[in-house]
Formats: structure tokens, C-alpha cells, sequence
């Protein structure tokens, strides 16, 4: 799998997982902020004095942002049941679970670290908000002989990136 689909994730001090290798799903974009917006600073407005009396401190604290990824999940299913994209629900649905720590009765934990080797950017202090816009498509395709249909279901997961200084690397 070339970097450019690739997206590492971890839930606390767990295991590094590669999306590609555990759901069949690859990132189709990375929206980390490089920049981003700094918090409102404490201040003061005299009416009688020009200006603000606002207290600058050595370092500007950032605010959180939502960074919304855009994923896209390939699967072969034979053709002798059209249309069946129950297989990309299925890898979807776990992925869902497990990124909102819905994986077990006893939850696994929400908080993620994201990496993306293609950008080379990685955040921690994350978590999931929405799934969303999912958008299937099924085509058909030949091989030994077996008519398959090749099911790719697009959609876009947004994230809360509560920790926006972080940086979490993993070494691929």
C-alpha cells in the first residue's frame, strides 16, 4: 500500500493499527493544519484610554479544530449477488465501533492518534465526531475466469483535534 493511503491509528497506549490492513480502508485525504487559529486573549477595554489593555503572554495558546478526513473502502463480492455491499457496511460499521471505542460492551477507549505517512503528520488527542456521506459504487470486474463486483464506498469521518501542538509519529 503506497503512504498516500495510508493512516496509522492508536487508542490510548494500544496497538498501532493500519486502516488498510484491518478494515479494507484507505485515506483518500489529510486535512491536519500545519497553522491554525489562536485562543482569544485575556483583556480589558478602557473607555476612556485608545485601544485594549490585553495581556500577550511568551507563548499563544492554539484552539481546538475538527479535521475531516475523506476514506474510501474496496471490496470483491462475486456478481451472482448484485449489489450486495453488506461486505462494505460490515468494514465500515467495525470501523465506526472501534474508533468510538463501541467495539466491546465494556468500550475500548475514544481517545485517538492519528498519522498519516504521506503528509508525515500525526495529532493526538483525538476523537471521533461523524461518519458521514458515504457514497457506494459498484462496478464489475473479470478475473480467473469469476465475474466479481468491485464495491468502493467513499465517505468522510470528521475528528475533533482537541491537543492541535501535538505531533505523534510512527515509523513505518
Amino acid at each position: 500500500m503506497e503512504d498516500k493511503y495510508t493512516l496509522y491509528m492508536q487508542k490510548g497506549e494500544g496497538a498501532v493499527v493500519d486502516t488498510f490492513s484491518e478494515w479494507g480502508i484507505v485515506c483518500c485525504s489529510v486535512p491536519f493544519k500545519a497553522g491554525g487559529k489562536t485562543k482569544a486573549l485575556a483583556k480589558r477595554d478602557w473607555h476612556d484610554e485608545h485601544g485594549e489593555d490585553t495581556f500577550i503572554p511568551a507563548n499563544l495558546p492554539m484552539e481546538a479544530y475538527d479535521a475531516e478526513f475523506e476514506f474510501a473502502y474496496k471490496g470483491k463480492e462475486l456478481a451472482s449477488n448484485p449489489f450486495n455491499l453488506g461486505l462494505a457496511f460490515q468494514c465500515i460499521d467495525r470501523f465506526t465501533k472501534w474508533l468510538s471505542g463501541n467495539d466491546s460492551e465494556e468500550g475500548t477507549g475514544a481517545e485517538l492518534s492519528i498519522y498519516s505517512p504521506f503528509s508525515s503528520i500525526g495529532k493526538t488527542g483525538c476523537y471521533l465526531l461523524e461518519i458521514n456521506d458515504e457514497e457506494p459504487c459498484v462496478q464489475t470486474a473479470y478475473e480467473a475466469g469469476n465475474v466479481y463486483n468491485e464495491n468502493v464506498v467513499t465517505f468522510k469521518a470528521k475528528f475533533r483535534v482537541t491537543e492541535p501542538m501535538s505531533e505523534w509519529v510512527v515509523e513505518s
